[in-house]
C-alpha cells in the first residue's frame, strides 16, 4: 500500500500524511526530510525524517532553495532515494511534490490545494508570524520549486493534476473532514 499525497506548502499535506500514517499503519517518508539529510551530508535514513515545518521559511531554508536551484543533484538524488523506497517498502505513505509523477508503480495520489492566502494563513500561525510575511517567502519557494521540477522532469507544479486520483480543496474544511474524504477514498481505492 502506497499513498503519495502533495500539494503547496501550507495545504496540509503534512498534517493528512501524520493521520493516514496512523490510521492506516504506513511509515511515514516526509521528502523535505530526506532533502535535509542531504544537505547536510548525512546518511539518508527514511523513517527519521521530519516534516519541513519553519525550515523553508528560515534564513537558511532559503539560503538552500537558492542552491538547490544552482545545483540539481540535490533534487535528482532526493527523488532517486524516494523512488528506491517506493520499490523496496511496503506500506508507505510519501509528504512529496514530486512523487507523484516520478513513481510509476500502484500507488494512490492525493493533491491538497488551497488560496495562497489560506496557505499563508495556516504556515504563519503555525510558525508565529504574519501571513503577509510568509507569503512572499512562500511565492519564492514555489517559483524556485517550480523552475527546478520544470527543468529536471518537465511537469508544472500546481497546474498539472493528471496524476492524482483524489484532489480535496482544503480551503474551507478542517483537518478531520480532509482527513475523513482521504480516509474514505483511501479505503475505497486499497479496497479495504
Amino acid at each position: 500500500m502506497i499513498v503519495i499525497v502533495s500539494g503547496l506548502p501550507g495545504s496540509g499535506k503534512s498534517t493528512l500524511v501524520e493521520k493516514l500514517a496512523e490510521e492506516f499503519n504506513l511509515k511515514k517518508v516526509f521528502a523535505s526530510g530526506i532533502l535535509r539529510q542531504l544537505r547536510e551530508r548525512k546518511a539518508v535514513d527514511f523513517e527519521r525524517t521530519e516534516k519541513g515545518e519553519g525550515f523553508w521559511e528560515s534564513k537558511e531554508g532559503k539560503v538552500f532553495t537558492r542552491k538547490r536551484l544552482e545545483e540539481l543533484d540535490f533534487d535528482r538524488r532526493l527523488d532517486e532515494e524516494l523512488q528506491r523506497i517506493a520499490k523496496t517498502e511496503k506500506n508507505v505513505i510519501f509528504d512529496s511534490r514530486t512523487m507523484p509523477w516520478l513513481y510509476k508503480g500502484e500507488a494512490f495520489r492525493i493533491w491538497l490545494k488551497a488560496s495562497e492566502r489560506v496557505r499563508a494563513e495556516r504556515i504563519a500561525k503555525r510558525d508565529g508570524k504574519k501571513a503577509e510575511e510568509i507569503i512572499a517567502s512562500m511565492k519564492k519557494r514555489y517559483e524556485a520549486d517550480r523552475k527546478i521540477y520544470k527543468r529536471l522532469y518537465g511537469f508544472e507544479l500546481g497546474e498539472d493534476f493528471t496524476p492524482f486520483q483524489l484532489v480535496i480543496d482544503s480551503n474551507e474544511l478542517s483537518e478531520g473532514e480532509v482527513f475523513s474524504i482521504a480516509r474514505l477514498a483511501v479505503k475505497k481505492y486499497f479496497g479495504l
